[in-house]
């Protein structure tokens, strides 16, 4: 079987690069393993704005405008909507919060997202917040898990091979040859699992472990998301995604005592409301020790490429990460340097 492209791995970095390619009309296969990845455990939340500090995230706007069109419009192609646009509530616990809200919401960086007019703490007594609540405009949910599954049953059912990648089996030539696929060129996007990869495995992925919940609360608002010490983020059917925690150190997916207690902590500080607790997960976000994406080509092999690295903001950030790559791959356009995998070469890279 030949083909242009083989990628490896199907998170939110993979499922968009496919779309650039068949969109392009270029011949590809994905391969990924038969289990939950850290995209398929995400909240999902586009959100151009970091709301511990109220400060816009690298290229916010260049990423926002093109994420809200693409996954509307992908969710026409796939016939089930996977984006819901929703106001994010930030909780204002103090007067110097509601002050720096209002100095934020006036920067010309950020003047698009967020409500200059705060919302009073009395339009929901359900949520506990002393100084009422900023309002970031133009966020969204996206259902990841939704999409990854419709994706490939509605657009590439005979593309998707369902297994996991063995690196020591690939043929590195003028093609790439792995089993019975010949392809012009690989991209690797693993997530975490990049670690593992000997051809990327020199770059500074160091990873973070977020465990989550999904809770049940019959009473609860599902028209928007809050966001106090942590999200609150509703799902559909009255369940809500609840998160996340951040270690470093801990890489196991396991679910821990601890994890859970401080999640139901957290989230007892600011919801009122009765609720049950459905389930409790882990997953390891694929960070990097500058919080930039990984995007480029091999430093020694020219048809091997890597998109990574897209950690907690890989769905407001992976369409264009994807174009970008894209753009690089097939027309030899230059990547932005701060995503550029060469930034690393010098420190980290070793024949």
């Amino acid at each position: 079987m030949n083909v242009d492209t083989l990628i490896v791995g199907f998170g939110i970095a993979g499922l968009n690069y496919a779309e650039q390619l068949r969109s392009y009309n270029k011949s590809f296969i994905v391969m990924a393993p038969d289990e939950e990845s850290a995209s398929h455990l995400a909240a999902g939340i586009v959100n151009p704005t970091v709301l511990k500090r109220f400060n816009p995230v690298w290229k916010a706007a260049a990423f926002l405008e093109y994420a809200l069109p693409f996954y509307s419009n992908l969710g026409e192609q796939i016939e089930t909507q996977v984006m819901h646009p929703l106001p994010i509530y930030r909780i204002l616990s103090n007067i110097q919060e509601q002050n720096d809200w209002s100095v934020a919401s006036s920067r010309t960086s950020l003047e698009k997202y967020l409500n200059k007019q705060l919302i009073s703490k009395d339009e929901f007594p359900e949520v506990r917040a002393p100084f009422g609540f900023g309002e970031v405009i133009q966020s969204a949910r996206v259902d990841t898990k939704k999409l990854l599954s419709h994706y490939i049953q509605k657009m590439i059912p005979n593309q998707f091979i369902s297994e996991k990648f063995e690196h020591k089996s690939m043929i590195h030539g003028e093609w790439i040859g792995y089993k019975d696929i010949q392809a012009r060129q690989i991209v690797f996007c693993e997530g975490y699992h990049g670690v593992e990869n000997p051809y990327f495995n020199y770059l500074p992925l160091i990873g973070s472990k977020g465990e989550i919940l999904i809770i049940k609360c019959d009473q609860l608002t599902e028209e928007f998301i809050f966001k106090g010490p942590i999200f609150l983020s509703p799902m559909g059917d009255n369940t809500f995604w609840v998160g996340a925690t951040f270690d470093r150190e801990d890489k196991t997916t396991r679910v821990s005592g601890e994890g859970k207690a401080w999640l139901l902590t957290k989230l007892k500080q600011f919801l009122k409301l009765p609720f049950e607790v459905l389930e409790h997960k882990a997953q390891i976000r694929a960070t990097v020790i500058d919080r930039r994406p990984l995007l480029g080509r091999h430093p020694k092999h020219e048809n091997i490429y890597l998109l990574n690295g897209v950690g907690t903001r890989g769905v407001l950030m992976s369409p264009l990460l994807a174009k970008w790559l894209f753009q690089f791959v097939e027309n030899n356009i230059e990547l932005p340097a701060e995503t550029d995998i060469k930034r690393f070469e010098k420190q980290y890279f070793r024949n």
